[in-house]
This record gives C-alpha cells, structure tokens and sequence, in this order.
C-alpha cells in the first residue's frame, strides 16, 4: 500500500505500532540480563546516563539526571566504583568536585544489556521479504544521516 501524503499523528500512530511490537518482542531477553544482574534500578540508569554523556559528569549533574537527591546518587555511585562499575576523578579545576564516568567493567556491560535489546531488532529484520527490508533501509537513510542521528564516538 503506496501513501502519497501522511499526516504527524498517522505517522506517530505507525511508530508506536511499530516500537510496540519491536519492544515485545525484546523485552524478555534484555529484562532477564537486567534482572540477573543484581542491580538496583538506579545503578543501571546511571550506567546508561553516563554513557550518553558527552563528558563526564559532576555528582549533582548526575543526580539531577536521575531525579535522585545527590546523597543517594552519591550512595548509588559509591556502590558503583566497588563493583568496578564506574571510576570517579577529582575535577582538574576543583578538587571539592568529583567527576564520574564508566569504567570498563560499567561500559562491557552496557555492550550486554544494548546487544539484549538489539535481537529483536535482527528478528524483526529477518521477518521481512528483501525487498521491504531494502524499502525500509533507503527511507531511513536519509533520516539517520541526519547529525542529531549520528551515534557518539
């Protein structure tokens, strides 16, 4: 079915279908790591915080980010550094501020938990004829070479 013309809301309509069904089929697999894993939900998503992050982050940025009072980010980011998770540095122009980042233990597990996520994606993938997966590439080309798109080295 070919449309010349669609509208925002059909489009969202499209996506959320879309997205539904792509996070069902996902949800299983990366939610059984995330469980296995023996983290507080606060520990991951600072995981995934710092590893959006174009810098490294100040522990009240950190704790603005996750919503959480700087106290129990601090707790949370404590707990992190023992588990080799994240390394915290003194800040080179202000020794009272401590700068946080991932460490390799905190980055190979974010490879885990995002590899999780991207199986249902291969599945999807792999339900489609040829010739809509090459449909659906060269729609979303332009798009994803857009800057805002491009992942972070």
């Amino acid at each position: 079915m070919q449309v010349t013309r669609v509208s925002a809301d059909a489009l969202t309509g499209a996506l959320i279908h879309l997205t539904t069904h792509l996070k069902r089929l996902g949800d299983a697999g990366s939610m059984q790591l995330a469980a296995g894993l023996d983290l507080p939900f606060s520990h991951l998503c600072t995981l995934f915080i710092l590893d959006t992050s174009d810098h490294e982050l100040a522990l009240h940025e950190l704790a603005e980010r996750l919503g959480l009072s700087v106290a129990a980010t601090g707790r949370a980011v404590d707990s992190l550094v023992r588990a080799g998770m994240v390394v915290r540095r003194e800040d080179e122009h202000d020794r009272r501020v401590k700068r946080i980042s991932l460490a390799d233990a905190g980055n190979r597990l974010i490879e885990r938990l995002s590899k999780a996520q991207q199986e249902p994606l291969r599945t999807f993938a792999g339900l489609l004829t040829d010739r809509e997966r090459t449909d659906l590439y060269n729609a979303l080309a332009p798009i994803l070479s857009r800057p805002e798109f491009r992942e972070k080295e």
